[in-house]
């Protein structure tokens, strides 16, 4: 359905070359994606089950991996038909679990490395690494708390039972 919409804009649209040249070869991998729609267009919470396995066994076949950056290249394009939140887009594979660098979007893409559509891939490489770094130091942080809070729990218990002793 999702590859129909898409070629449908591509013919009837009057879509701009770049978009056309784009999708080329990107029917299939589209159209396995297509469970994936509502998630990307931020009209689901989280993707579906369906999404994620389809996205898991395709996303190192044929031309899924590149078909999902160029969803994220051509958002805002309004021959694809439908809306795309970009960060929705770049986190399918880290919300299905699914390993997948999308730093490597720009090179997939053959995009310039300090063009427009290039920083995107950046800033949210970026920004997921600083979210990775922050989440490593809470849960050191919190590690460190549990224990000193067991440690203190075990001074208590142990005054605790000191006192109890010289009382009786």
């Amino acid at each position: 359905m999702l590859a129909l919409c898409i070629t449908v804009a591509v013919m009837f649209l009057g879509v701009r070359s770049d978009l056309n040249q784009d999708i080329k070869g990107c029917q299939d991998a589209m159209s396995d994606l297509y469970s994936c729609l509502p998630y990307v267009s931020n009209k689901a919470k989280a993707p579906d089950s369906t999404c994620c396995s389809k996205l898991k066994v395709n996303i190192d076949k044929g031309q899924t991996k590149r078909c999902l950056c160029t969803l994220v290249k051509d958002r805002d394009d309004p021959g694809l038909g439908f809306k795309v939140d970009a960060n929705r887009a770049m986190s399918l594979p880290s919300a299905c679990h699914v390993p997948a660098n999308i730093s490597k979007c720009p090179e997939l893409l053959h995009l310039p490395l300090n063009s427009p559509d290039s920083q995107i891939f950046k800033q949210f490489t970026e920004s997921s690494q600083n979210v990775e770094h922050k989440d490593k130091a809470v849960s050191k942080s919190s590690a460190s708390i549990k224990g000193r809070a067991k440690k203190q729990f075990g001074i208590v218990m142990a005054v605790a039972l000191s006192i109890l002793c010289n009382l009786s």
